[in-house]
């Protein structure tokens, strides 16, 4: 009975790296890093930059009543913003940037590593995952006209309202 057991649990950790393995293959532009140092990771909306070039600096404050606050930011095209991302509250937040193909698979993404038993998120060039009372930063440089989310992934978050926007502007 034991042995039936070690195999099995074998077998499902073997299925959830072939699982991981092909996530990672499945889309040739890549909407985040694999690695925060990989400086040639191309997005749509922008790219990372140091804080150190900011034009100006952003504060966003993440609660536990799942709201970010300001939950709208006006840019210039070409400004470089660097968010102080604040978590106020008790429960672990994140703040990531992208469109909304992005926000939908980073809900994805964070689904599944829930249902897997809670693995952690880790920081990417356009996201910064936050324990409770922690503070990041993230530089990001805005290249395109329009509109780009920034949202809360933690289980249930992104879809009670843990989200907002960033308006840039010609």
């Amino acid at each position: 009975m034991r042995i039936r057991s070690v195999r099995l649990i074998l077998s499902a950790f073997a299925v959830m790296l072939l699982i991981a393995a092909c996530a990672d293959s499945a889309d040739d532009t890549p909407t985040t890093a694999p690695d925060a140092d990989d400086d040639h990771t191309e997005f749509a909306f922008g790219e990372p930059a140091s804080v150190e070039d900011a034009d100006r600096t952003v504060e966003v404050i993440a609660t536990d009543d799942l709201r970010f606050n300001p939950d709208s930011v006006t840019v210039t095209e070409g400004e470089t913003i660097h968010f102080r991302v604040v978590n106020e509250g008790q429960l672990p937040h994140d703040f990531t940037l992208g469109d909304e193909a992005a926000q939908q698979e980073h809900e994805e993404e964070m689904k599944e590593m829930a249902e897997m038993g809670g693995m952690e998120m880790h920081d990417e060039p356009n996201a910064v995952a936050l324990a409770a009372g922690e503070t990041k930063e993230l530089a990001w440089t805005f290249t395109q006209g329009g509109t780009v989310l920034f949202g809360c992934h933690q289980p249930g978050h992104y879809d009670a309202g843990m989200k907002g926007e960033v308006t840039v502007g010609g």
